[in-house]
This record gives structure tokens, sequence and C-alpha cells, in this order.
């Protein structure tokens, strides 16, 4: 009988890679949840909004910071920390968090306040989301790919590795 050894090194590589498809996973949607939810259901624009920020404030955070870690733990065992796909990941993961709390947090939150505002003034029947609320709604579609990109380019540079 043949045993199989994990390395301890193999699982924090799962975790890691993980993490990513967990914290980021998600943020592609968001654009889409957005226009296909706001287009046919307005008055459910709270709804994706509060959902959005729940997901930036677990798992995006808590993935985020897993990335981090895990990465950190896996450059220590194998690698250089002036490796450039390093030096790539960890400040796209900075770069990332701080999107995170430091715009998109903050851009959702002020979206919920005043769709909410917007709600309660408009009272029953049909609804159109005030031009204030499509301006702050507007600045996510437009640093989201932003936060696209570098998650897709990081990919990319953990995966090829270049100037290896």
């Amino acid at each position: 009988m043949q045993t199989i050894a994990v390395a301890f090194y193999d699982v924090v590589v799962w975790l890691h890679i993980s993490a990513v498809v967990l914290a980021f996973g998600p943020t592609f949607a968001f654009g889409l949840y957005f226009a296909v939810g706001a287009r046919k259901h307005p008055r459910g624009i709270p709804a994706i909004l509060e959902s959005q920020i729940a997901i930036s404030r677990s798992l995006i955070t808590l993935g985020g910071i897993l990335v981090l870690i895990t990465g950190l733990y896996l450059t220590g065992d194998r690698f250089d920390f002036s490796d450039f796909f390093v030096a790539w990941g960890i400040l796209a993961i900075i770069v990332l968090l701080g999107l995170t709390h430091g715009f998109f947090l903050k851009n959702d939150q002020r979206a919920l306040r005043t769709i909410n505002r917007d709600l309660d003034a408009a009272g029953p029947g049909e609804f159109q989301p005030s031009q204030e609320f499509m301006d702050t709604a507007a600045r996510n579609a437009k640093v989201g790919p932003i936060a696209g990109l570098i998650i897709i380019l990081t990919i990319y540079v953990m995966a090829a590795k270049p100037f290896l």
C-alpha cells in the first residue's frame, strides 16, 4: 500500500487559492447584480447594496487578509521577497483592501443612504432613483473595472511568475 504525503506547504497553497476565489470571485458579479436588479426592480436596490456591503466586510476583508498571510508564508518557505511576483502580489492585496475600505464600502454606504432617502420620499408606485444616487453608483462602475483588472493581472503574475 502506497501512502500519499501532503506537505503543509501544499495545504497553504490550497488555502491561498481558496481565499482568492472566495474574496474576489463575487466582486465580478457586483456590476451585473446591480445592472439587472436596478433596472428590473429598482425598489430592491437597497438589498443589492446591503449584500455588497456584507460581502465586502466579510469575504473580501477576511479573504484578503488570509491571502496576505498565506502569501507571506509561501514566500518565506520557497521564494524571495524581492521576486517580482511576490512584490506585485503584496502590492495588489494592499491596493485591493485599500480600495475596498477606502472607496467601495464608503461609496456603497453613501449609495444606500441616498437610495433609502429616495425611496422614503417616493412613496408607493413607480420609482426612479435620484440623479444623486445614479452619480454615486456610477463611481463604482468606474473604479470596479480597475479593481477587476488588478485581480486578473495578479492571477496571471502569480501563475506565470514572470522574471523568475
